[in-house]
């Protein structure tokens, strides 16, 4: 799809300045927390410092590793008519799924089932997600049932098979199967990954790099990931968390432009909250986090950098309006922020862990309707966008069978207002506490306990949102023949 106006802007420039010059603080101060010989080489020869176990990243290296990002990447695919370009200073946007889900979701006249994932029901997926008219590429969106050492492999073969868009095969587990990979799908150029460099908080996963720097080093297009959870992994503060996962993805950029300047790469922040308020599990598709994915995309687009965006990764267990209503705000707001390259946007429930045949079909119309309703959009502003993350949300309810009442559009209304609301001035000396907050966190023993001490604050003052539920029967009798979802 194409942005009709320019992306929603919830920051001001000089807020994502002040974001960037904390985030070089951090790195430079803090530093990562590294063992991987190679990465210390390659960084040190460019400037970097290692000590005590940690290497600091001067704000020059940041600098010119951004200078050094391409500004467009080429996805072809084996059907010519399928490939696309992203471009970071664009407005085409391009959606795909995502996941590497453990389970599937299966439907017994209304009963749903979760078996654990394998070979053939990744096939299905793949050849469903090839017929949505929507899914512009697909990440693998599952495991496969076969042994570690055979998975890079039987998912090549399955995605050469079932499908001609663009692939994105999310992980690689060895960096020595990557040739076969290649000659198995039939051309590099077809090809994509995703790779969580950074474990929060400023930790380098040293396999991760091995891999990361194996595709980067054969020109295919990586995602470099950081999925901070805060209040856990990272402060409750949207602007400490903001730092610090800034500070995690431009580490990723800087190593693969110090090993190979010029190699394409996407920013691929995704700041999700905690649930301190129960069990801490992450909470992928609420509004404080529907809002700071938003804001990573609009820092990546600060940078000019090509961005990998996230979103529609429900928190429900199962096919649901409330999982309805989720995606649709989730999916606009990230559409309206000007991510290029949306991963994760159909199928996903239960937190990244299930996917369900029915729920791409669903989310393959809410992507149309979100389409459909920010093409009205006067404008990419707070009402704009809000406005039109509601109609798309009680459009795609209206079409499975849900009557909207007044409480239902209360709610969805209440949880736009959160997205568009922000809960901290992002003055400098915000700034300068926090990223003073994460420094001392990393050099804790225990920077999970010292994260979620300071989020008492921001607990007490309403950061995470507490909403109702969207109860109602969800219709999916009409969505697709069954041969169709077979």
């Amino acid at each position: 799809m194409k942005l009709k106006h320019q992306p929603l802007e919830m920051m001001t420039t000089k807020e994502k300045e002040r974001i960037h010059a904390s985030s070089c603080f951090v790195l430079d101060q803090a530093g990562l927390r590294v063992k991987n010989a190679r990465i210390i080489d390659a960084l040190v020869a460019c400037g970097a410092i290692y000590e005590n176990g940690r290497i600091s990243v001067p704000q020059s290296m940041v600098e010119n590793a951004l200078e050094s990002v391409p500004g467009t990447i080429r996805f072809r695919a084996p059907d010519p008519d399928r490939s696309f370009t992203v471009d970071a200073a664009g407005k085409d946007v391009f959606l795909g799924t995502g996941g590497q889900a453990l389970y599937v979701l299966r439907s017994n006249r209304g009963v749903w089932t979760r078996q654990p994932a394998g070979c053939r029901d990744l096939e299905e997926i793949v050849s469903l997600c090839q017929r949505l008219s929507k899914v512009d590429f697909i990440t693998r969106p599952m495991e496969c049932d076969v042994a570690l050492d055979r998975m890079d492999e039987e998912k090549a073969r399955i995605f050469a098979s079932n499908t001609t868009k663009p692939m994105n095969l999310a992980n690689l587990i060895d960096p020595g199967k990557l040739s076969k990979v290649i000659e198995i799908v039939g051309d590099p150029a077809y090809l994509s990954f995703i790779v969580c460099l950074v474990t929060s908080p400023l930790a380098v996963d040293d396999t991760a790099a091995d891999k990361l720097l194996a595709i980067s080093g054969q020109g295919i297009p990586v995602c470099i990931s950081s999925c901070s959870q805060a209040g856990t992994t990272a402060p409750l503060s949207e602007v400490g968390e903001m730092i610090q996962l800034n500070a995690e993805v431009l580490f990723g950029i800087v190593l693969v432009q110090a090993v190979n300047p010029g190699a394409p790469v996407l920013y691929r922040g995704i700041p999700i909250t905690a649930d301190l308020l129960s069990d801490g599990s992450p909470r992928w598709c609420q509004p404080e986090s529907i809002r700071r994915v938003a804001l990573a995309a609009e820092m990546c687009r600060y940078y000019g950098v090509p961005c990998c965006g996230t979103a529609g990764v429900s928190d429900e267990p199962v096919p649901s309006v409330q999982a309805v209503s989720e995606k649709a705000v989730s999916l606009t707001y990230q559409v309206a922020a000007g991510a290029q390259y949306i991963n994760s946007a159909f199928g996903m429930l239960d937190r990244i862990m299930s996917v369900a045949p029915e729920q791409y079909v669903i989310d393959n119309m809410i992507a149309a309707l979100v389409e459909s309703e920010l093409g009205k959009a006067q404008a990419f502003d707070e009402r704009g966008v809000a406005d039109a993350a509601v109609a798309a949300a009680k459009e795609a309810m209206v079409r499975l069978g849900v009557e909207v009442d007044e409480l239902m559009d209360r709610e969805l209304r209440s949880r736009v207002a959160f997205v568009n609301t922000r809960k901290e001035e992002y003055s400098k000396e915000s700034m300068d506490s926090q990223q003073t907050f994460i420094c001392s966190a990393v050099e804790s023993p225990s920077s999970s306990l010292v994260f979620m001490k300071g989020a008492r604050k921001g607990l007490r003052a309403g950061w995470l949102y507490i909403g109702k539920r969207i109860e109602a029967p969800l219709d999916i009798s009409g969505l697709e023949s069954k041969q169709e979802l077979a």
